[in-house]
């Protein structure tokens, strides 16, 4: 029987909050709590959607990370943390202003994501299992 890894485990569910945490404040900027840029621009999405997009989707990431322990999932969470962080500094040159507190400080919180997703992914294929079961395998 493998052993509990209570880091891991604290690791998923503190990734999970801040994956939450995150999806709030897509939600706010959707619904225009919080103001990311001035004025509409006619190539961006209109802010409720892309908030909530965004924070659907982070909130479905922390769902995922609550019910199941797989590492497609992080690999899959990671792949897409990188992405989100090069849109937006690649996007970041059209918009007015080009940087906010809101965006930067997001983006700190989603490389701590990555960071953490990465853990998760690399931890998952070093599984401790019962000693026993082992000695038995190599019998």
């Amino acid at each position: 029987m493998p052993r509990h890894d209570w880091r891991r485990t604290l690791v998923r569910y503190a990734t999970a909050v801040a994956s939450a945490g995150v999806a709030l404040v897509y939600f706010l900027i959707g619904v225009g709590v919080i103001t990311v840029v001035n004025g509409p621009s006619a190539d961006a999405p209109p802010m409720l959607l892309f908030g909530g997009l965004a924070g659907g989707a982070f909130a479905l990431g922390a769902i995922l990370l609550l019910t199941f322990d797989r590492r497609i999932l992080w690999v899959l969470g990671a792949v897409l943390q990188i992405f989100v962080i090069w849109a937006y500094f690649g996007v970041a040159p059209s918009r007015d202003p080009h940087f906010e507190p809101w965006g930067i400080g997001l983006k700190v919180a989603q490389a701590i994501l990555l960071l953490a997703l990465v853990y998760l992914a690399a931890g998952s294929a070093r599984r401790t299992a019962d000693p026993r079961v082992i000695r038995r395998i190599e019998r």
